[in-house]
């Protein structure tokens, strides 16, 4: 694929000092998911190549397989570059056991780009075993994974969906929007992202797995994910750089106070009140460890089984900040229950499942 205006993955009319500004004025939900969550919406260490947009795990095609995708490089070919990094290290880790500890990690890494843009890429799969180096291939092309499976690596339609616009006026006061009104409109429909996309069967993986996605640079951790907005949403300030260089095991010790006090300032909005200290430690028991949960033998339902590109994990996080989570004696309706922006159209059916780059 030559190196073009198209493969460029300009976002249409979205000119990108207007996904700039965006971008600055959301630090509740910062840019989306995970995207851009460094204090102050910048991308971890400075580095947009090396940051976390989502992470998606559901059931492929064959519902013996697994998808495992990490989507980086938020807004690529506008603030982000196209290019993956030679000098980070792309993971995408597996807790097979229930103890927030990688039993499996798959990591990539990218060559410099070819003349005509695309990147040579090798996939391995680290355990306690050892290292083995499962695939290798181009960016953009469907490669196979020794062992069964498939992945690919490239630029694709960003599957996240949120209204951000009507976020800055209903929770910052900075328009006259409001979720769900005359002006509802979807930020990321137009927006590409880099994603890398690996399909293996469930046998590789285990059966209940928790996911999380790291990118590593050479100067050390650049970001973590594992379930949608997690460190955007609850926390602040140098916390946002201390959770993304910190562990799944200890998520709770160290971000449960976090969790809680967002949790509370929030249900506040409800007219039945902030949740009591009770409902919301356990709310952030159930948030914490930092990691897409799945049972590999059932389809996706996220955000607490596994996330498919469909699911509508904002509006679930939305209501659920906001109040709604259904404890007893309250209706399970929170102030916030949706933004009434829904899934893409441009997902497909088969392997790589996301939609191709605008």
């Amino acid at each position: 694929m030559a190196r073009n205006s198209s493969r460029r993955g300009l976002i249409g009319a979205v000119a990108a000092s207007a996904v700039v500004l965006a971008l600055g004025a959301a630090p509740f939900v910062s840019f989306g998911a995970d995207h851009l969550d460094a204090p102050g919406a910048m991308p971890p260490s400075a580095r947009a190549d090396g940051d976390i947009n989502d992470v998606y795990v559901f059931e492929g095609q064959n519902d013996d397989n697994t998808v495992l995708v990490m989507t980086t490089h938020p807004g690529a070919g506008a603030i982000a570059p196209l290019e993956y990094a030679t000098d980070i290290a792309y993971k995408l880790k597996i807790d097979n056991d229930g103890d927030a500890v990688e039993d499996i990690t798959y990591r990539t890494l990218f060559n410099a780009p070819r003349a005509d843009g695309r990147q040579v890429y090798r996939v391995v799969r680290l355990t306690d075993s050892g290292a083995t180096r499962v695939a290798r291939g181009l960016t953009g092309a469907v490669n196979q994974v020794a062992g069964g499976g498939k992945v690919q690596a490239g630029l694709r339609s960003d599957p996240f969906f949120f209204d951000l616009d009507a976020f800055r006026g209903a929770v910052l006061g900075q328009n006259t929007r409001t979720f769900c009104d005359a002006a509802t409109t979807d930020f990321f429909v137009a927006l590409n992202t880099n994603a890398i996309v690996i399909e293996v069967p469930d046998e590789k993986l285990g059966d209940d797995i928790g996911v999380w996605a790291v990118t590593r640079g050479p100067d050390g951790r650049i970001d973590r994910m594992g379930r949608p907005a997690i460190n955007t949403v609850f926390n602040s300030g140098e916390d946002k750089n201390r959770f993304n260089g910190g562990r799944p095991d200890t998520d709770f010790a160290r971000f449960a106070d976090n969790v809680v006090g967002v949790l509370q300032f929030f249900s506040a909005l409800d007219t039945e009140g902030a949740y009591s200290n009770n409902q919301a430690n356990t709310l952030a028991g159930v948030l914490l460890p930092d990691m897409v949960t799945y049972d590999t033998d059932t389809a996706a339902a996220g955000p607490l089984n596994g996330r498919a590109l469909a699911d509508d994990v904002i509006d679930a996080e939305l209501n659920i900040v906001t109040g709604g989570f259904a404890f007893p004696g309250r209706n399970g309706t929170g102030a916030i229950p949706s933004d009434c922006v829904g899934a893409h159209s441009d997902y497909t059916a088969n392997f790589p499942y996301l939609g191709v780059p605008h």
